[in-house]
């Protein structure tokens, strides 16, 4: 396969006739379940799919939960834990060994032993590098997700916001390159970080090709008697706490009457919110027609979305808004939050409302269950969007970014399509370029 991005054949990823030792930080893949572990996963395959020659290797200071323990066998990559039972293990550091030694391996000692493993490349997948990693003369390239504990600092515990300035700063700042999941966090590190522009690549995440699968009927019959659901209804995906806003939309549920009033289903895990909802359910007496389902399972889930005849999304701040692209993948209309930090996830035919105004939603709920021909034409647009975030576009554009890291050069983004990227050795000119004149 042609890489679209990348000057290189994925056959070409071999340095002195070895394969290219690439080091990732594996806790989130192997121990999340949502959001970042599931960008983790999805890198990680990607890349494996697309780049075979490409020798993996993740880092993680703990084992896998049971879900993910044939992970690193399906990728074909080498698990490296702490644990004396690999070549990364630390002295001292047993199978019982504390939370807090072993977040002093990942933080403080990682960079050494990759350095050990022969590394010639790593990338932090979750906002940051080991500090000891520069010293090694490791190249390195950290994504950050978003910056919400700088924009929206009240949403955090004190603690919290201290660690993630006290790690992710020094790492933005020691990084190589910085891999931006969205242009809107691209711009938050330009302004809160002060990074130079130069150093920052906006390279979206990869969607689960799960989504974009044909369900027959059948099957979507079967995954709604599973969960108890009607026979139509409209879908949010996210996890329960107070940025995904889920409350305008049962206020927005309250409103709808008539053929509009098309049950609300509410899927995500609870992060804090779960009894505020069933309370606000029970005081608008919704029980009928709002569902709040928090043990969806990841397999199940879609199923669940191709049966939604809408998706909406209100979260009010976000660094992408990956479950939008699985709607879109699904071919669900999706309405979405206004405010531009969900644009670039929706593309131009999603609906955009001001996230806080419950009548602004109940207008375009209406109006799109009642135009049968505009949710056709979000359906199939939605849908075709949506493929910009397949794996292999996304994994070249990635490849892309490591090559000039490794032959030390420097990206620059087109004013036209940041997303696509270019390497000094391609013939054919996408959208940008990689600079080798500094």
């Amino acid at each position: 396969m042609q890489p679209e991005a990348g000057g290189l054949r994925p056959e070409a990823w071999r340095t002195n006739g070895h394969p290219l030792r690439i080091g990732f930080d594996a806790i989130r893949a192997l121990r999340n379940t949502t959001g970042l572990g599931n960008y983790a996963r999805g890198v990680l395959r990607a890349l494996h799919q697309y780049a075979r020659s490409l020798e993996l290797h993740l880092y993680s200071p703990a084992p896998p939960r049971p879900e993910f323990a044939d992970f690193p066998r399906e990728i074909d990559a080498e698990l490296h834990l702490p644990t004396g039972d690999g070549t990364s293990a630390a002295p001292g550091l047993g199978p019982q060994a504390s939370g807090l030694r072993r977040s002093i391996w990942r933080t403080f000692r990682l960079g050494r032993h990759a350095a050990r493993d022969g590394i010639q490349l790593y990338h932090g997948l979750s906002h940051e590098i080991p500090r000891d990693l520069p010293r090694t003369g490791i190249p390195s390239v950290a994504t950050f997700h978003d910056l919400i504990y700088e924009r929206e600092p009240r949403r955090f515990p004190l603690f919290d916001r201290w660690s993630y300035r006290w790690r992710y700063r020094w790492s933005a700042d020691h990084a190589t390159m910085i891999v931006a999941v969205s242009a809107r966090t691209r711009d938050d590190l330009v302004e809160c970080y002060r990074l130079d522009p130069a150093r920052i690549v906006v390279v979206p995440p990869p969607r689960d090709a799960a989504f974009a699968a044909s369900f027959s009927d059948a099957a979507r019959a079967s995954i709604r008697a599973k969960y108890g659901l009607p026979s139509e209804f409209m879908l949010s995906v996210g996890t329960l706490e107070p940025r995904k806003n889920h409350r305008v939309l049962v206020a927005a549920a309250e409103q709808l009457t008539g053929s509009d009033a098309v049950p609300l289903v509410l899927v995500g895990r609870n992060g804090g919110t779960l009894a505020a909802l069933r309370a606000q359910v029970a005081a608008l007496r919704l029980g009928r027609r709002v569902y709040i389902l928090p043990d969806v399972s990841a397999s199940d889930l879609p199923a669940v979305m191709a049966s939604a005849a809408l998706f909406l999304y209100p979260s009010q701040i976000e660094g992408f808004g990956m479950p939008i692209v699985e709607a879109l993948s699904a071919g669900v209309p999706v309405i979405a939050a206004g405010g531009g930090h969900l644009t670039q996830a929706g593309g131009p035919d999603t609906r955009y409302v001001p996230a806080d105004d419950p009548a602004a939603w109940v207008a375009a709920i209406s109006e799109i269950l009642g135009d049968g021909p505009l949710a056709s034409r979000m359906r199939q647009t939605g849908a075709t969007y949506a493929r910009r975030f397949d794996g292999d576009v996304v994994a070249g554009r990635l490849m892309a970014v490591y090559e000039a890291v490794l032959g030390g050069d420097r990206v620059t983004e087109s004013t036209r399509s940041p997303l696509i990227l270019r390497s000094h050795r391609s013939t054919s000119a996408p959208e940008a370029d990689v600079d080798r004149s500094s």
